[in-house]
């Protein structure tokens, strides 16, 4: 298949831009400045003549068309290399197994040539919208309507020559198509191509003009430019094709890819559900309250049982006195035998003096267990403590004031528990303890008078 393109020579704009416009020209102002609305005879003469200058379009044009339109022509004018759309647009005829490859030719006429074409379509549009306006007035001279008719005829002709010339000019397909259908419907006013074969009445001196333009369209026009013009498609480049190919295959990749995606992520999504469920199912609730609960009891059984062990209060362990004194339980002992022997072998008058003394010691006993309860209550309340210390040492508070033998048995947990603290914090605070903390010194100092005063009082016993 062999290629034939043509390169435009014209600097100016193409007769196809400038045909569409002027298809409004009806609209327009004549050059006087008065609009044409309902014309005279004289006003759509004057215009023809305007238009044409009294003289057709050189028939060279039609030859100049003619040669560019034939399939093996060398091309006219200042022709060149040239492409459509940027590629060859082919027209196939398939007529059994052959194919015919056709190429829509680019060509345009001199620059000159090319000026006057275009003042000359404007001008003919004008007059053609003039015409459509025009009334035959009553009592015009006979033969008046055959002459409007000619101008008609002649503009229509020449429209159509000048569209052949800009259908060659169109740099792409749907140019060329727009100069194809305007040439199509001019030609159409001049009877070309009709069967009837009735003669076209044309202004004087355009009857040769008439006869090679009817010519062209039975000839190039109609055999080179096919009818299905305007129906033809696009031609793309290969790199199109293949970009067109490359982004439908990058489509299908992309979504063959998010369907996995999509198909993986309800999978994943499914056994996220699944974990969860078994995460939920084997997780294990923490008594922690009741850990630390008995975190807490455990200290302060091993506070109180190491206070119990050590003897703090001398009960089983001799006080360190000077001289040694002997433990409480020891000395107790002793006097429960000693009332044992009294109670046997004293009188009624010596076991009276005896259940006397034995009251007496008792009172001294309540005396001395008030003063003590007394005592930890107010270390419990000694200020400056730190808040932890002061809320263990909050049970002292609940200890009644009127603690009695008779009684002591409903608080002796209270009792013990006040004690335990205060042993507690007395051994964390007694090595802090200096001249910089009054507080902390005075706490320790109250703790261990007060152990000083129940450890006297039980070596008076």
């Amino acid at each position: 298949m062999k290629k034939r393109t043509w390169r435009v020579a014209l600097a100016v704009v193409p007769l196809s831009a400038f045909a569409s416009l002027a298809s409004h020209a009806a609209s327009l102002p004549t050059p006087s400045g008065a609009a044409i609305e309902v014309p005279s005879f004289i006003d759509v003469d004057e215009a023809f003549h305007r238009a044409t200058a009294g003289r057709p379009l050189d028939t060279a044009l039609l030859t100049f068309a003619a040669n560019e339109l034939r399939p093996v022509s060398s091309g006219g004018g200042d022709s060149g290399g040239g492409i459509i759309d940027e590629d060859v647009v082919p027209i196939e005829e398939v007529t059994g197994s052959t194919t015919t490859v056709r190429l829509l030719p680019i060509a345009g006429v001199a620059p000159e040539v090319a000026r006057e074409l275009h003042r000359r379509v404007a001008l003919l549009e004008l007059l053609l919208g003039a015409l459509r306006s025009y009334r035959e007035p009553e009592g015009a001279p006979p033969g008046r309507g055959d002459e409007v008719l000619q101008m008609a005829s002649t503009a229509h002709l020449e429209l159509f020559v000048a569209h052949s010339i800009a259908f060659l000019e169109g740099q792409t397909r749907e140019e060329k198509c727009l100069s194809y259908q305007r040439a199509i419907e001019h030609a159409r006013y001049v009877g070309f191509g009709a069967d009837f074969g009735l003669p076209v009445p044309v202004r004087a001196g355009w009857e040769t003009l008439l006869e090679e333009a009817r010519t062209f369209h039975a000839g190039p026009f109609a055999d080179q430019i096919p009818a299905n013009l305007c129906a033809m498609r696009k031609a793309v480049r290969k790199a199109e094709v293949e970009s067109m190919l490359r982004a439908g295959i990058d489509q299908r990749i992309r979504a063959r890819v998010e369907a996995e995606i999509d198909a993986t992520s309800q999978s994943l999504a499914e056994k996220e559900r699944q974990y969860a469920a078994a995460l939920r199912d084997s997780a294990v609730e923490l008594p922690t309250r009741e850990i630390f609960l008995l975190k807490k009891t455990v200290e302060d059984t091993a506070t109180l049982y190491e206070f119990v062990e050590r003897d703090t209060l001398g009960l089983e362990r001799a006080p360190a006195t000077t001289p040694p004194g002997q433990p409480l339980m020891t000395r107790l002992r002793a006097k429960r035998g000693e009332i044992d022997r009294i109670r046997n072998n004293a009188s009624a008058a010596g076991v009276d003096a005896d259940v006397a003394a034995a009251r007496a010691t008792l009172e001294r006993h309540a005396a001395l267990l008030a003063a003590v309860v007394e005592s930890l209550r107010e270390i419990a309340n000694t200020p400056g403590l730190d808040w932890a210390t002061q809320e263990k040492l909050g049970v002292c508070a609940t200890i009644p004031g009127a603690l009695t033998p008779e009684n002591f048995g409903e608080y002796a947990g209270r009792v013990d528990a006040c004690l335990t603290e205060a042993a507690r914090a007395y051994a964390a605070l007694k090595d802090e303890a200096g001249v910089s903390d009054p507080t902390r010194t005075a706490f320790v100092e109250k703790v261990a008078g007060l152990s000083k005063a129940y450890i006297g009082y039980i070596n008076s016993l």
